[in-house]
């Protein structure tokens, strides 16, 4: 039995990419192979700042040596998936036993930082440069995340849908109907959805954040409904003519996969993301102006959007990672 240990600062009860990630991953995984997760519940938490729904686990060093010891003197493998309190103290920890590990970047934090606390951008990549320096190999979503950071060793190993996520048969709207999915945070340039101008339409946000009441009082005309999962959240991506992504400091969006693999094409600007997913005229399209790539995205074929990510499936996903995982 091969044995993986994930160290992730992020996992349920919250609502991420990342959680869905190795919630899939690990679904996926060979029968031969068992992965224990570290995680946040595990530990005594404290409050993040402005993010209700996020806590960070307090672990000293002695406590996560004291976990991992038995599986270092093992010879598991080690995966360290977010660069936070966790993720820190696990590093410490192999790196002090020369042991090797990979990690992930999943999160542009010195766009996040900067966007929701203004801290500056150089001192987090000053950081995420140190906490991966030492990686035997850094997981990254998409190609625009290898070229973004050159300094690394990087592997992208791409991301899948499950199969709620399906063509249905739907009702033509009276009007076109735009659809949100995510965390309802700051950093995610929700405004830009609200805001778009394509006549009369009807808005939809689906997800909940430190952002929601504000926004909810802003724009009365947008419905906001809370998260959705599964099959509830297919429903939405069936029903909608186009699923929008304004973030501009993603490094995937698992959201526009799942959009397109329901046949809805996903509009964009033109960054990381959505350039790695969104083919213009074929499954969505990207443009500086949100408005107009939203009305190109009215004219393209759910046929042709749902063929062009057919191919993608968690299967793949998890067989690359754990393809790569074992040091070279």
């Amino acid at each position: 039995m091969t044995k993986i240990v994930l160290i992730t600062d992020a996992w349920e009860p919250q609502v991420n990419g990342v959680v869905t990630t190795y919630n899939n991953i690990i679904k996926n995984l060979p029968s031969v192979v068992w992965c224990e997760v570290i995680h946040p519940n595990m530990f005594k938490k404290i409050q993040v700042p402005g993010y209700s729904e996020i806590q960070f686990a307090l672990c000293s060093l002695c406590e996560m040596e004291s976990i991992l010891y038995t599986d270092i003197t093992n010879r598991a493998y080690f995966h360290i998936a977010t660069e936070g309190p966790l993720g820190i103290q696990a590093k410490r920890v192999l790196d002090k036993f020369d042991v090797p590990y990979t990690t992930a970047y999943h999160t542009k934090f010195p766009e996040f930082l900067y966007e929701i606390y203004k801290f500056p951008k150089f001192i987090t990549k000053s950081y995420l440069n140190w906490f991966h320096k030492k990686s035997s190999l850094v997981f990254v979503a998409s190609k625009s995340s290898q070229e973004e950071n050159p300094q690394w060793k990087t592997l992208s190993i791409d991301r899948g849908y499950d199969h709620n996520f399906e063509p249905q048969e739907r009702a033509k709207n009276e009007i076109p109907v735009l659809l949100y999915v995510g965390r309802v945070s700051k950093e995610k340039n929700i405004d830009a959805f609200c805001e778009i101008d394509i006549g009369p339409c009807r808005k939809i946000v689906v997800g909940d954040g430190p952002d929601k009441k504000r926004l909810e009082k802003k724009y009365k005309n947008v419905e906001f409904t809370g998260y959705m999962f599964a099959s509830q959240l297919a429903m939405y991506y069936n029903m909608a003519d186009v699923t929008v992504f304004p973030s501009m400091s993603d490094t995937f969006g698992v959201v526009i996969l799942e959009s397109m693999a329901c046949g809805t094409p996903v509009a964009g600007y033109p960054v990381a993301g959505p350039i790695d997913q969104i083919e213009n005229g074929v499954n969505g399209y990207m443009s500086e102006d949100l408005s107009f790539a939203v009305r190109k995205c009215l004219e393209i074929s759910r046929e042709k959007t749902r063929e062009s990510v057919r191919e993608k499936n968690w299967e793949k996903v998890a067989e690359n990672f754990y393809k790569n995982i074992a040091y070279k």
